[in-house]
């Protein structure tokens, strides 16, 4: 009886050894197959929580990258288009002081409202510029409305909204997003004889220029070339804060990919696997398996004959 015992006790022995040894084995090729360290949340919880965290924050990063990108990519846009703003309001106020010098005939200066005609109109689709995904830049969040149109009466009119949307560029840090089209297009100050001041709107101040040079009115004329040199500033005040976002963005966005970079660093050390330790690693437990099965084999031609023999 004591016998048969000692035997069956040996046989499991020498079972579970080479069944540890082959689980060992299997686990891991498992490792060099997929590159891990951690296989299954079981292996090590700890590490598994590590990394599952780590992976979430990337993933929160990641997001917000794509974020500014598409940020930047507006910004890129809203500079060009307020680049060309300003180069038409600078010869519009060139074309002003031309019409404003009284040497000037009524048919001079006729030939020169042709021009601002034509420039305001050139405004009218620079305010209309859009961004890659073929949204309007200057509409407010009415991104599928053409900021500016002409009406039947040759009248520009607003048709997006005033609403601003911010994006977040920092710690509690956020810029403008979205832009209507009277920030960029500002109404301006008119002063009259008297000195009374009174809010124009950016078209309606180009349109009373045309209608002076058409007019041979120099009077009007010498008053909008004031008003010239606040479109420009206006304009100009635009694309700073354009550009000033811009830089805020991008400054942002290298900070993230650098977060990015570490948190990436640190998901590798605890994430991917040491193949010249794993490898090794691999070739003892090699070797052990065929120790567990040799032992495997000795056992199991064991027999009470064997013994008595």
């Amino acid at each position: 009886m004591n016998l048969k015992i000692s035997t069956s006790y040996m046989f499991d022995r020498a079972t579970e050894s080479m069944t540890t040894a082959q689980g060992r084995l299997s686990h891991t090729q498992a490792q060099l197959a997929a590159s891990k360290q951690v296989l299954s949340p079981s292996d090590a919880p700890d590490q598994a929580a590590a990394i599952d965290r780590l992976r979430q924050e990337i993933d929160h990063q990641n997001g917000h990258a794509a974020t500014l990108q598409t940020a930047l990519q507006r910004y890129t846009a809203e500079e060009t288009g307020l680049g060309s703003a300003v180069q038409v309001v600078t010869r519009i106020r060139e074309l002003a002081t031309q019409a404003g010098n009284d040497s000037l005939s009524g048919d001079d200066r006729k030939a020169v409202a042709v021009e601002l005609k034509a420039l305001r109109d050139q405004l009218v689709t620079v305010g209309n510029t859009r961004d890659d995904s073929g949204n309007y830049l200057f509409s407010g969040t009415r991104v599928t409305t053409p900021a500016f149109a002409v009406d039947v009466n040759g009248k520009v009119v607003y048709q997006g909204d005033q609403t601003q949307t911010r994006v977040p560029a920092g710690v509690e840090r956020t810029v403008l997003y979205t832009r209507s089209g009277t920030d960029i297009y500002s109404r301006v100050v008119r002063t009259d004889d008297q000195g009374n001041k009174t809010s124009v709107g950016f078209f309606d101040a180009l349109d009373d220029l045309i209608a002076s040079a058409q007019g041979n009115d120099g009077n009007g004329i010498r008053r909008s070339m004031g008003e010239t040199d606040q479109m420009l500033a206006n304009l100009t005040l635009a694309q700073a804060q354009c550009g000033s976002d811009q830089q805020v963005v991008q400054s942002q966005s290298d900070v993230i990919a650098q977060t990015n970079l570490r948190l990436k660093s640190t998901l590798s050390s605890i994430e991917d696997l040491d193949y010249t330790e794993a490898v090794a690693r691999m070739n003892k437990e090699m070797t052990a398996l065929q120790a567990a099965m040799a032992s495997f084999g000795k056992v199991a031609g064991m027999s009470l004959f064997d013994h008595l023999n």
